[in-house]
């Protein structure tokens, strides 16, 4: 698998300014697709495949068209991927609906939100649903005993983990009730982080989002630009630390980051980084975003660690999405994968950088 001659083609794929790399010569469709779909961005790369017929009619790629059993398969793909999204969109305004008209405050976290940032939304590989749940009057503790009641009402075996609760109200689309958007491992960075996002759930729920199809226009409440430059990166974080990310969550963040940001916006973000313990893990993003995604260095957050950048980039391609193809660590939900605690490089700000950076 020529993983590299991937990359620079994703990297291509990602910005329409792009030149047609001279690895696309060497590209074998069937293993690329193969890929794609372990890093679940089989629509990143379908965009340009299929879709962007003029600029890869380039000489460099006719050496290496694909046949017509490769369209048919990349086709075929993204096929499953519209239908896909349709009816994620279609059940995140409809869960959505029954919580707000049952009283909570509620948003749907990343998933179709994010998807509205993608180029054509129904190409990002889509998921299950999370949606974020709070009331002004109950703390957490008394949240969650009254949220596993409401979903026990119907499905008496719904199960719940530290953070939400399984919600089998569809049969064909996973749905986790969240009490808490997401979680650090550090206990003492995960406290005070809890009682920070305690605090936005109620402006979020009010920011309506929409996604027009046709004639059928989907609203829903999602977060905001703003919140998702630190939530993301949040959920980025622990998943890597308990199961693993791939390229998807990464390229969620490059959409995210490319839409822009303040100055005071962005030392906004640092500050709460820094707070969390997170600024390496953020400085090792941002090398994916610019050296392997192409992101335009005004729209990064800080400059690029470069040597965490490529120990991250490691464990994602090993790993693909959510960590499922990593061999060497065996996933379930009760462990968490040790091996990456012996990657100080991602997480352990300096003092001197403290310092400097406050």
């Amino acid at each position: 698998m020529n993983v590299e001659a991937y990359l620079e083609f994703l990297r291509f794929a990602l910005n329409d300014d792009g030149v047609v790399p001279d690895s696309v010569a060497i590209i074998n469709w069937q293993e690329l697709l193969r890929f794609a779909k372990e890093q679940a961005i089989v629509g990143i790369y379908a965009r340009r495949i299929l879709f962007d017929n003029d600029k890869l009619n380039d000489c460099k790629w006719l050496g290496n068209k694909l046949n017509e059993d490769d369209v048919m398969e990349w086709m075929s793909e993204v096929a499953k991927l519209r239908k896909r999204n349709t009816l994620l969109f279609e059940k995140s305004v409809d869960i959505a609906r029954r919580f707000h008209d049952d009283g909570f405050d509620c948003c749907i976290l990343k998933g179709q939100g994010n998807a509205l940032r993608y180029p054509i939304p129904v190409l990002r590989t889509s998921g299950d649903i999370d949606i974020w749940i709070g009331e002004k009057e109950n703390s957490v503790k008394k949240l969650r005993k009254r949220l596993l009641q409401y979903v026990r009402k119907n499905y008496l075996n719904a199960e719940m983990v530290y953070q939400h609760i399984e919600y089998p109200i569809y049969n064909n689309v996973p749905v986790e009730v969240h009490f808490y958007a997401t979680y650090l491992n550090n206990p003492i960075h995960n406290r005070k982080l809890q009682s920070y996002l305690s605090q936005q759930l109620s402006l979020l729920s009010k920011h309506i989002v929409s996604y027009k199809d046709g004639e059928t226009i989907y609203s829903f409440p999602a977060p905001t630009d703003s919140f998702n430059r630190f939530f993301e990166l949040c959920h980025i974080m622990h998943h890597y630390f308990d199961e693993g990310i791939g390229l998807r969550q990464l390229i969620d963040y490059y959409y995210l980051l490319s839409k822009g940001f303040t100055q005071e916006e962005k030392e906004s973000d640092c500050s709460l980084l820094i707070q969390y313990g997170m600024y390496r893990f953020a400085a090792a993003v941002m090398y994916i975003m610019k050296n392997i995604l192409g992101l335009s260095e005004q729209y990064l957050l800080m400059p690029p660690d470069c040597n965490a950048g490529r120990r991250l980039l490691a464990d994602i391609i090993n790993g693909g999405n959510f960590g499922k193809y990593n061999k060497a660590f065996e996933h379930n939900n009760n462990n968490i994968n040790p091996s990456r605690f012996f990657y100080p490089e991602l997480f352990i700000l300096t003092k001197k950088e403290a310092v400097f950076l406050v």
